[in-house]
């Protein structure tokens, strides 16, 4: 059957419909979704209509009203679902009415046919029971609030499915699985829980005791009750004087009553034999004082023995540190005798008697050996320098390696990669004094990624301003940094970029900036050094409005927190 939508507007319309999808089946973005949804809701009802439907509304394929109609070059009119089956499923697709081959770039939506079907009365289609007349396009608002339509209880874990007139009937009243409060400690419990619940776990219900005693006690003061119980068995209180009765406490109470007598008979045999333990501790006592004070005697007489030694040791200590002071001198005295000795071969020449030249040359020789054993103690000690020179400067390499390593594995620990920077500047008194002074350079925050393989990136502080912000403004930089990965990687850096100072008052109050990347400037493109020249704002903000604000605290604790934030939207990631 051929579907007329009446002159050139329907021939306009057509082209527009061609034109729009671009020569092929599509659905159109306008109302997709609602379309869409529609569509579910009518694929598993039947339809019934007020007046008997025409046949150019009925599919050539399934034979039903047609759903979202889509228009063939031959002038059919199908469902989307039918006709894309038809181009999907089959080489050449041939129309079902006139066997006329389908072309997919002629076929297009119908939105006039649409809007027509759209627009037919027809029952609800919970129908006899619900007698309502609803136009097609309003039957799915109508089934939102339809008494009589099928739904499913709304309590955890319930399957039913009934009317919806019956719905709240059956989430109060008749679902098992609805909550109720327990008569007991009044929470709230599903039915089918409750029993449960009032059995074995109410803290608040009264349940006989274990031991068969006539009490009802709460399920909580069980224990309580156990050091009272007259059914539980205990020991008599007089067990600790020699009593071995236990039964139940019942039976105890009436034993301690009956037998006072013997339990006083019990109690005066314990104190007799705890005065036998007093009297043999008191000679202990006596036994150990009487040796406490003879080793004492002998300990004095032991400091006096040492005394004398320790007099003895005190002057070998003095006696040591002359000798060692007489050393130091003889180190001195070489060289002079040295000296005097030359002089003195000179002066006895052939007039000195051979006795005096003997006698002179073994002190020449004792000297000799002094300075012998002087100077292999000075190549010790060389020695021992400079094995302490070698493990020092082991010990620094050791030193700074780790200290390497710990910067390292703070940057690894610290670095983002989702294109977000939180950035912590402590100390920032004392950072910004140094840079008044110009002691310091520019701050440089640890580095930061788009994603695991993307973009390398850092910010760069000047908290005494930089350029046209020196000593007025705080001034703000992203950098550009070299990559792993910059090889693929689109060029130039086109993401916008955020900056702000954080409010740590709690009010929100943050100062926030940003800017688009100049595709034109050398900060944005590939990095051909460690890092590209910085971009960003000279004057982000005063450091009046910085220190001081009005309602918000962006220094506190002498910390500021900077935020950078980089816009990832069309980024892929590798």
């Amino acid at each position: 059957m051929f579907y007329y939508t009446g002159g050139m507007a329907a021939e306009e319309s057509s082209a527009a419909n061609r034109a729009g999808v671009g020569g092929g089946l599509s659905r159109q973005n306008s109302g997709a979704a609602g379309s869409l949804e529609l569509d579910l809701v009518l694929q598993f009802r039947t339809l019934k209509f007020v007046q008997k439907l025409e046949e150019q509304y009925v599919c050539p394929s399934c034979g039903r009203v047609v759903l979202n109609p889509h228009q063939t070059g031959c002038g059919h009119i199908f469902c989307f679902q039918c006709i894309k089956a038809l181009l999907e499923n089959r080489t050449t697709p041939k129309c079902p009415r006139d066997n006329t081959p389908i072309q997919p770039n002629e076929v297009f939506q119908d939105n006039c046919c649409k809007r027509e079907i759209l627009n037919l009365e027809i029952y609800c289609t919970n129908t006899p029971n619900c007698t309502y007349t609803v136009t097609l396009c309003h039957l799915q608002d109508h089934l939102r609030t339809c008494q009589y339509e099928s739904v499913q209880c709304s309590n955890l874990g319930c399957t039913d499915v009934m009317f919806r007139r019956d719905l709240k009937a059956h989430t109060e009243n008749v679902c098992v699985h609805r909550l109720e409060p327990c008569p007991h400690c009044s929470k709230h419990y599903t039915l089918v829980q409750l029993n449960d619940h009032e059995n074995n776990t109410c803290p608040e219900v009264k349940v006989p005791c274990p031991n068969r005693c006539a009490h009802m006690i709460k399920r909580h003061k069980l224990k309580e009750h156990f050091a009272e119980c007259p059914e539980v068995e205990t020991d008599c209180v007089y067990k600790k004087y020699g009593c071995s009765i236990r039964e139940k406490r019942m039976i105890v109470q009436v034993h301690e009553d009956a037998a006072l007598n013997d339990h006083l008979l019990l109690v005066l045999e314990n104190n007799t034999k705890l005065e036998k333990q007093i009297n043999s501790l008191q000679q202990s006592m006596l036994l150990r004082h009487q040796e406490l004070q003879e080793r004492t005697s002998m300990v004095s007489s032991l400091e006096r023995q040492v005394q004398p030694l320790v007099q003895q040791v005190t002057k070998g200590d003095q006696v040591l540190c002359a000798v060692q002071r007489s050393l130091e001198e003889q180190r001195d005295r070489v060289s002079t005798v040295q000296l005097q000795l030359q002089q003195l071969s000179r002066a006895f020449g052939q007039d000195s008697s051979h006795s005096e030249l003997v006698q002179f040359r073994g002190s020449l020789e004792t000297l000799r050996q002094q300075v012998s054993v002087i100077e292999g103690l000075k190549e010790r000690l060389g020695e021992l320098e400079n094995n302490y020179l070698r493990h020092s400067v082991l010990l620094n390499i050791h030193v700074d390696r780790l200290q390497h390593n710990e910067e390292r594995f703070h940057e690894l620990e610290s670095t983002s990669y989702n294109g977000k920077l939180i950035w912590k500047i402590r100390d920032y008194q004392k950072k910004k004094e140094a840079a008044c002074k110009g002691h310091t350079p520019p701050m440089l925050s640890t580095p930061f990624y788009t994603s695991r393989s993307g973009y390398k990136l850092s910010a760069r502080a000047y908290l005494n301003g930089d350029g046209p912000g020196r000593g007025t403004h705080l001034s703000l930089y992203l950098v550009m940094m070299r990559g792993d990965f910059d090889s693929l990687l689109p060029w130039p850096f086109r993401q916008a970029v955020t900056l702000t100072v954080l409010d740590q008052s709690g009010a929100r109050d943050d100062i926030s900036d940003f800017f688009r990347p100049d595709t034109a400037s050398s900060s944005f493109q590939r990095p051909t050094s460690e890092m590209n020249v910085a971009s960003g704002f000279p004057c982000f903000v005063s450091h009046g409005n910085l220190e001081s604000p009005k309602n918000a605290a962006y220094v506190k604790d002498d910390t500021l927190f900077i935020k950078i934030k980089v816009d990832t939207t069309g980024l892929e990631d590798l």
